[in-house]
């Protein structure tokens, strides 16, 4: 099937999710992060759907796939399951695979199972391989802030599990507003400017998280909170067999996952190029619009 042809994915558990397709040409699969949605790439890509068709799937539990649970404990295997049956269902022989921040974890949980063997290349956008700090590893989710800040996230997912089939309006309202408070934080950690900051932090407003974030199934959220907490992915030598041109762009200010962490897996890769963004955050396509767009045109021309 083409990509032009794709709305919707049948994944192998039975669901359907929601695909964004835009250009012409060889097919590029971007995977979003934690919380956003297939769509906010369109403005980033328009530049280069005259040369390659964009395939945007709206991730399990996000955006227009927001109704679709996860039936596994372990949501960063789901994501990489539902994406290989994306690969599989597009039917091209070679597609370009990009992702940032959580669609990066899912391209390395697919390059480790070798899923990526046939790509074009792989673009990797800001992304440590390994979540947990210890054993030496100090870059991984908030870097040296992790303890305290993984200490906040387990006691909210606790109380969240008793809370799970509540709907989001119907919820404690003390335990509404430590939810949006959380994601407000975790969005600002995903942000330098301080303009950008203050905008994320307003997901706090109950009335703000209603427009910007479905709520509907506010447990698929959580659902991939508990596998980043409570799964030890160690995916630092994922890409080592990966021939396909990788690109790793690298927000070097970038509070979510140090920028250490990040050169250290493109080491990994004798024939991967870095591109670093200096003075720049985690969201590196949205902090850094016209460098971003200039170096993914650069990954995909290989």
């Amino acid at each position: 099937m083409s990509s032009t042809d794709l709305r919707a994915l049948r994944t192998r558990d039975g669901h359907t999710l929601h695909v964004h397709t835009l250009g012409r040409g060889p097919a590029v699969v971007l995977l979003h992060g934690f919380a956003m949605h297939g769509a906010q790439w369109i403005p980033l890509v328009a530049p280069l759907a005259g040369s390659f068709r964009f395939v945007l799937p709206d991730l399990r539990g996000f955006g227009r796939s927001h109704h679709v649970p996860f039936t596994k404990r372990d949501a960063v295997a789901q994501l990489a399951d539902d994406v290989e049956d994306l690969l599989a269902q597009l039917g091209d022989d070679r597609v370009h695979v990009g992702g940032l921040s959580m669609g990066a974890l899912t391209g390395l949980a697919l390059a480790q199972r070798g899923a990526l063997t046939n790509a074009r290349s792989y673009t990797h956008i800001d992304q440590a391989p390994r979540i947990h700090n210890g054993d030496g590893w100090r870059w991984g989710l908030f870097g040296d802030a992790q303890p305290a800040r993984f200490d906040e996230l387990r006691t909210l997912l606790d109380e969240a599990t008793a809370l799970r089939d509540v709907p989001f309006d119907h919820l404690p309202e003390q335990f509404s507003k430590r939810v949006r408070g959380a994601f407000g934080r975790f969005f600002q950690t995903a942000v330098r400017p301080a303009w950008m900051k203050r905008g994320a932090g307003l997901v706090a407003n109950p009335i703000v998280a209603r427009r910007v974030l479905p709520l509907a199934h506010w447990g698929v959220y959580m659902d991939v909170l508990r596998a980043y907490l409570d799964e030890r992915h160690d995916f630092r030598d994922a890409l080592v067999n990966v021939r396909a041109p990788v690109t790793v762009m690298v927000g070097e200010a970038s509070e979510m996952y140090p920028a250490e962490g990040q050169l250290a897996l493109a080491r990994t890769v004798s024939h991967a190029r870095t591109v670093r963004f200096p003075r720049v955050g985690h969201a590196v396509p949205w902090e850094a619009p016209v460098g971003f767009v200039r170096a993914l045109h650069g990954a995909l021309r290989g």
